[in-house]
Parts: structure tokens; C-alpha cells; sequence
């Protein structure tokens, strides 16, 4: 197994006491040990039984994800495995949620480098406050008031343990590959004005500040808790980020406003009316010669229905329910319908979605397409 640094703390990080570690660390430990080991088997299982039992009742193989879910859904080992990936999840939350809910009400720096404008007339989409995405209690929604950050305290402590430790100490993994791509692909590009949307509790905003520290770094979202605990997480790094609660898809910021907008990990997680609305918001906010950059999950690829089946667990699991139609969305296409002229898609090798991608430990096709860039350009 990789090494795997232990999360970074910080003044807003519920790592809660021993008792509650220990949990942790037994939450982590088996919800490694499905995905890296378990996971592997559900391919041994379709080849050696589920193939079989299907073109026994079909007369030929399972020949789409759906048939191979078909296929699979009747084996007991397959139903074994669903239960304790779920139950792998559910045990990352039962030991993160009670931390975060005894920190109480969080005092918010008295200097601050940065800042946080919360705004409650803002009213989350229907498409969010409808469903608990990732199954996480409460949501991304939750807010118990003034002070309240248990929300993003959930959240940032079980990335890190959902993900096995593989997006980094400071979960922003995902954050660096999108620096590193905007400065290969544009070493020139020094954007003073950056919009990170769906900002979270700034994951993937914080090494947009480290990256070009004269700049202004923005992150918006509708969780007013989530936007607390970012705002403290930043200033216990030392970083100054202006954090301000608002709708992706209609922000209250004026045409041109910004120089690059970006994401991470997002655009999945929102419907499909939604995520065209955002593009069309992404496109008034950029100045002339502004760049829009999301990083996000690939397309599915239509030659391996086996991945697919994989990757779609997501949707029929885990409350990821636009996560199956935006990976067959060609967003070059929706990029170009929101007015940008220039569009790119590129491609962001990275370990920590392999995981997710297995097949079995020495297939290739385990080898992860890694995740999706998309860039465009806001014609002068």
C-alpha cells in the first residue's frame, strides 16, 4: 500500500478524542480494504459466475453496464460487496459526525487576512437541498447558526477518509492538478482576479492562493457552514481568501469580474439545467481574455461497459444521482452553447482516482483515465 500522510490539523479540523480516532482510524482501515481489495473481486465473480449465469438465461454475454449490473445484481458475493462498501461509507460518517458536532459554535479570527460574507437570503437549487450527495448526514446544507461549521468539519474529515488519504494532508490534491495544468498548458497566465465555484471548505481553493498570492482568491458556495470552516481553515494556514455565500448559477457579482473561474469536482454534482446555467454564469463573470478551468470526473468510455458499471455504482448507491448523465455529456459542446469560443479538454493523471477504477490488481484496464480538464477562453 502507498504511504498515506496523516491529515494535516488545523484550529477547525474535528480530529475529536482517542475514542474518536480510533473509530477513525477503523473507518478508513475498512473502507481501504473494500475498495483496494474487495473491489477487485467483483470482476473474478462476473467472469467466473455472473458471465455464466446470465447467457444461461440470455443465450449470449451481458453486453451493456446495465445488463452487467443485471448480471451481477443476482450474485450473493456482488450483494456482500455492495453492502459493505455502504456500510464502509456509513461508518466514516458515524465517527466524523460526532466530533464535528461537539465543537460548538466556532469563534471567527479577529484579524483575518481573508474574509466571509454569508448572505442568508441566498436559497440553495432544489437539485441540492433535496438529497444528502455522498450520503454525508445533513448534507452540504446543514447550518445550526451563527458560529455553526460542523457541516464543513464532517466534511473535511471524511474526504480524507473516503478517499483512503490519497487526495493529501490538506485534501487538495485535486486543487494542485488544477494549478499545474493551468500553468503548463498557460505559463504566461497571471490571473489577479480568481472565482473558485462550488468552493466547499476550499480544498481545491487554498493552492489557487499559494499559487499567485497577489491575486484575489474568491470562493463562493451556498453552505454558510461549509464557507465558516473554510474561512477558518484558510486563516490557519496563513492564507487570505475572500469566501462569499452564493448560487453558482446567478452570483452577485458584476460582468467581467474575474480573470479565471475555475472548479473541482463539482459540475458532477449538480443537475444538468444547472451545470448550463453555471457555464453561461462562468461566461459573464470573466473579463476579456479571461479562462475558465473544471476539473472533474472523465466521460465514460463507450468501449469498456465494464468501467462504467463500476463507475456508475455512484448513481444507483451512493447519492450521486447526476453523476451517471454528466459522464455522458459532451461538455466541449455545452462549453461552446454557453458562448466560449476556444474550448480544450485535457486530461489529469492522478492516483487518487484509481481506486475507483479497478478491475483486478494486475489488469491494465485498471489504470485510471484520470480526471477530465476542461478549458475555455473568453474571447477578447
Amino acid at each position: 500500500m502507498k504511504r498515506i500522510e496523516e491529515q494535516e490539523a488545523h484550529a477547525a479540523l474535528a480530529f475529536g478524542d482517542h475514542d474518536d480516532r480510533a473509530r477513525a482510524d477503523f473507518a478508513f482501515t475498512l473502507r481501504h480494504h473494500v475498495t483496494q481489495h474487495w473491489m477487485p473481486g467483483t470482476r473474478l465473480v462476473f467472469d467466473a459466475r455472473a458471465r455464466h449465469a446470465f447467457r444461461a438465461a440470455r443465450g449470449r454475454d451481458p453486453q451493456s453496464p446495465d445488463e452487467i449490473r443485471q448480471a451481477m445484481d443476482a450474485d450473493p458475493w456482488y450483494r456482500f460487496y455492495l453492502s459493505a462498501r455502504r456500510a464502509s461509507q456509513e461508518a466514516i460518517w458515524a465517527a466524523v459526525v460526532p466530533p464535528a458536532e461537539r465543537l460548538g459554535p466556532m469563534p471567527m479570527p479577529q484579524r483575518p487576512r481573508g474574509s466571509l460574507k454569508l448572505d442568508p437570503s441566498v436559497r440553495a437549487p432544489a437539485y441540492m437541498a433535496a438529497i444528502d450527495i455522498h450520503c454525508m448526514p445533513g448534507g452540504y446544507l446543514l447550518d445550526r447558526g451563527e458560529g455553526d461549521t460542523a457541516a464543513g468539519a464532517v466534511y473535511d474529515r471524511g474526504v480524507y477518509l473516503y478517499m483512503s488519504g490519497l487526495m493529501g494532508p490538506r485534501n487538495d490534491a485535486v486543487g494542485r492538478l488544477a494549478v499545474a495544468h493551468l500553468q503548463a498548458r498557460l505559463p504566461h497566465f497571471r490571473p489577479t482576479r480568481i472565482l473558485d465555484v462550488g468552493c466547499g471548505v476550499g480544498h481545491a481553493t487554498l493552492p489557487w492562493a499559494e499559487a499567485f498570492p497577489e491575486a484575489q482568491v474568491t470562493g463562493i458556495d451556498v453552505g454558510a457552514a461549509l464557507l465558516r470552516h473554510a474561512h477558518l481553515r484558510a486563516e490557519a494556514f496563513g492564507l487570505g481568501v475572500e469566501f462569499v455565500q452564493a448560487d453558482a448559477e446567478a452570483t452577485p457579482f458584476p460582468d467581467g469580474a474575474f480573470d479565471l473561474v475555475t472548479s473541482a469536482i463539482v459540475l458532477h454534482e449538480t443537475s444538468i439545467r444547472g451545470l448550463r446555467r453555471i457555464l453561461g454564469e462562468c461566461h459573464r463573470l470573466l473579463a476579456p481574455g479571461g479562462v475558465m478551468l473544471h476539473v472533474d470526473q472523465p466521460p465514460f468510455d463507450p468501449d469498456d461497459p465494464w468501467a462504467t458499471f463500476l463507475q456508475e455504482n455512484e448513481t444507483h448507491y451512493n447519492n450521486e444521482p447526476f453523476w451517471r448523465r454528466f459522464r455522458h455529456l459532451d461538455l466541449a459542446a455545452e462549453a461552446r452553447a454557453a458562448g466560449f469560443g476556444r474550448v480544450e479538454l485535457g486530461t489529469l493523471a492522478a492516483e487518487v482516482v484509481r481506486q475507483s477504477q479497478n478491475n483486478a490488481p494486475d489488469d491494465p484496464r485498471a489504470r485510471s483515465r484520470g480526471f477530465l480538464a476542461l478549458l475555455a477562453f473568453r474571447d477578447g
